[in-house]
């Protein structure tokens, strides 16, 4: 995602391996926030994604694991890894 001071953090590259991954087109992932609301679903951790999103904010690194869901609905579990540059 672009970190540069945009409210949102959009989404601006997405592989085909996470397209493939999660089930979404590419053209429903891009311009999302990167932190992916759109794959939340109930076993999403609130904390975890409350430290993502002050990771973000105050641009410094974190790791975390996260239960996301497909499009489909089935839950996946996702290591994130968020690394200023």
């Amino acid at each position: 995602g672009n970190a540069q001071g945009r409210y949102g953090y959009p989404v601006v590259y997405c592989s085909d391996g996470f397209c493939e991954l999660t089930g979404f087109f590419r053209t429903e992932v891009m311009q999302k926030t990167c932190t992916c609301g759109f794959l939340h679903g109930v076993e999403t951790s609130d904390s975890v994604m409350q430290q993502v999103h002050k990771a973000l904010e105050v641009q410094q690194e974190y790791q975390g694991e996260v239960c996301f869901y497909r499009k489909n609905g089935n839950q996946f579990w996702c290591l994130l890894d968020i690394v200023p540059i």
